[in-house]
């Protein structure tokens, strides 16, 4: 069978550049000069049958992978600055990783009913009307979607469930880097997608996830340079989970006592509660600065007392086992489906651990799901 039409060679890119792979890397476990795949990639080159079957087995990938139709998309610019300190390497294995469960999702997403009506809204500060007539502000942004999804004034209960419930996708990821938690894009035809690394502490994750919302909320009908936008994502975090409304009464006697406190109640870090207490004029820069050489010798700097419980996605694990459960595929069946050998299909989506932050109920099959 020939698949010379077919063969997509920005998947086979893909396809190398998620197993961390040059093109030289990939040339020696196909036991070819790095001539050949540089002419494959480029398009130079036909990918014959038996190609494409080495080029599975090296890459360990169903022949299908190469096949696919699209296209691979790269950062939103709000990541610049640090994508440029990531590293070419790791940022293209990034980039990779992020692309493949994209695709997978639109494939799990073609058979299932996972719609609502629902959304994550863009604001376009140009054209913003705020209650009264406000006009545009970081704050009457982040006001506004809380009432857009009429939330009370106080903590968010959990951050993931509130942005799943309106329309986003979480995905769990392996960025294998501290300098980025999370990506979010927003893709014409597909929900808004947040890209995620579970590794990091529940706080800090919270406040990853809001920041990402506010790009998706803010920064998609307006460009800033960069680093403006980097400083509007962060204020409209702070001003999400801690709505000056509900957190301004507790500011006025400030230490890291009161931030400790008020971190339980909030589920934000102490770090961001100090910042927030900062942008509404709580604190002098004497007043900041003696608070973070405080919390240094504590060690709060590393490590935080008082971490709220996980916070788990749920829509990708659900589509999973809608598959396995209602659509009756078997796990072959469905790993076949994402063009993947089975083993590699149990390693990017494994069994969820429960979520910390709501009971697990045990099924029939013995895999314990969130609901």
């Amino acid at each position: 069978m020939q698949n010379l039409e077919k063969f997509n060679r920005h998947m086979m890119v893909m396809g190398r550049e998620s197993r961390g792979l040059t093109q030289s890397g990939l040339a020696d476990k196909l036991g070819v000069q790095q001539g050949t795949v540089s002419k494959v990639e480029a398009g130079v080159l036909d990918a014959t049958d038996s190609f494409i079957e080495e080029l599975s087995e090296s890459l360990e990938y169903l022949p299908d992978f190469f096949l696919q139709t699209g296209r691979p998309y790269g950062m939103p610019p709000f990541h610049y600055r640090r994508r440029k300190k990531l590293g070419v390497k790791p940022l293209t294995k990034m980039i990779a990783e992020m692309n493949i469960r994209r695709i997978h999702l639109q494939i799990l997403l073609r058979s299932s009913n996972d719609k609502t009506n629902r959304y994550i809204p863009e604001i376009d500060r140009d054209e913003y009307r705020g209650g009264h007539g406000q006009g545009f502000t970081i704050e009457n942004a982040a006001r506004h979607l809380r009432e857009h999804w009429m939330l009370p004034d106080g903590p968010i209960e959990n951050v993931v469930d509130l942005i799943e419930d309106n329309g986003g996708v979480i995905i769990p990821c392996d960025f294998n880097s501290n300098l980025i938690d999370a990506v979010s894009q927003r893709i014409d035809g597909m929900p808004v997608l947040f890209f995620v690394n579970l590794d990091a502490p529940a706080d800090r994750m919270r406040h990853t996830l809001v920041h990402e919302l506010a790009h998706m909320v803010l920064h998609t009908t307006t460009l800033l340079d960069d680093s403006e936008m980097e400083e509007e994502a962060d204020h409209f975090a702070g001003a999400f989970l801690l709505p000056a409304s509900g957190v301004r009464k507790h500011l006025s006697k400030f230490d890291v006592r009161q931030a400790a406190l008020l971190k339980k109640h909030w589920k934000t870090s102490m770090a961001s509660i100090a910042m927030r207490a900062d942008r509404l004029g709580f604190l002098t820069p004497y007043q900041k600065k003696s608070f973070f050489i405080q919390m240094g010798k504590l060690g709060y700097r590393k490590s935080e007392p008082h971490e709220p419980p996980k916070e788990r996605p749920k829509r990708i694990w659900d589509l999973i086992q809608y598959h396995l459960n209602d659509l009756g595929y078997s796990k072959t069946e469905l790993s076949t489906a994402l063009a993947l050998p089975v083993h590699r299909f149990e390693e990017m989506y494994p069994a969820p651990p429960p979520d910390e932050t709501q009971p697990a109920q045990q099924l029939k099959h013995g895999l314990r799901v969130i609901k």
